[in-house]
């Protein structure tokens, strides 16, 4: 009873995200997660949402709402990820794509990078002026 998937990469090799196509079953229940910054389209049929805390692996009740064919919903990329019940009410297969958007540096990261790049800087111009300080000496 599990979703049948299939992961795809971004057509352009500077995008990182992730693609992952669901096709759900009729009556299939499916637990996804919504990283932030993805979405969620339904490419065929009505996708039931359920959203909701989660005990033991299952959403309690919440308020449905449903994606027809061509909709999509996307989580802000500031907000947390959530977790989504995806349900196929329908008698055909519903088919799902969900997008990862690419992962962003978190600030630790940025700083790492600075930090590296004037070490480099740093080195190069020392390495720079210990050459012309011995290019001076052996003139003399």
């Amino acid at each position: 009873m599990t979703a049948k998937t299939q992961a795809t990469q971004a057509s352009s090799p500077a995008a990182t995200a992730c693609r992952l196509v669901l096709d759900i079953a009729p009556g299939q229940h499916l637990l996804t997660c919504l990283p932030a910054g993805s979405t969620l389209q339904s490419l065929e049929g009505d996708i039931q949402l359920g959203f909701g805390p989660l005990i033991c692996g299952q959403v309690l009740h919440a308020a449905q709402q449903t994606l027809a064919a061509g909709q999509a919903l996307t989580q802000e990329r500031g907000a947390p990820a959530t977790w989504v019940r995806l349900h196929n009410p329908g008698r055909e297969t519903a088919r799902a794509l969900l997008t990862e958007s690419a992962p962003q540096r978190s600030g630790l990261a940025h700083a790492w990078a600075w930090m590296a790049a004037r070490w480099t800087k740093a080195a190069s111009s020392n390495a720079a002026n210990g050459a012309n300080a011995a290019h001076r000496v052996g003139a003399a």
